[in-house]
């Protein structure tokens, strides 16, 4: 009886931990298409890792990607996937908004939008609309 009930345990076990992992490790890399208020998604590239900042390397970086949208300010986005949404945020703490620039974080991504044309308010705008839909 005592192994029988230790199989059943082990199965129950296996497929818990196998739904576990089938649910992934939180949210999907997927730029918005478009953004209310105007902005649609110009190009998305994925860039080498190597060429991250160390501070950004060394917190647990996975991938990194730029996009650019047309509309107001033509903003650029800068978004860092890191290992947990702890890495993510402490970036957000080392790495302060200044003109023109914005930092937040969602999940387990740092992200970065910035405008060399537009207005503070424009990039505002844009990374509120931003991260409701992403």
């Amino acid at each position: 009886m005592g192994l029988k009930k230790n199989c059943v345990r082990l199965v129950l076990n296996l497929t818990i931990l196998a739904a576990l992992a089938a649910c992934g490790g939180g949210k999907k890399l997927d730029f918005p298409q478009e953004v209310p208020g105007g902005w649609k998604l110009r190009t998305k590239v994925q860039l080498a890792a190597t060429n991250a900042t160390q501070t950004i390397l060394q917190q647990g970086l996975q991938s990194w990607w730029q996009a650019e949208y047309s509309g107001p300010s033509d903003p650029t986005v800068f978004l860092y996937e890191m290992k947990t949404s702890a890495d993510a945020f402490e970036l957000v703490q080392k790495n302060r908004a200044s003109p023109g620039l914005i930092v937040m974080n969602s999940d387990r991504f740092f992200i970065v939008m910035q405008t060399m044309r537009g207005t503070l308010p424009d990039l505002n705008r844009f990374a509120s609309a931003f991260e409701k839909v992403f």
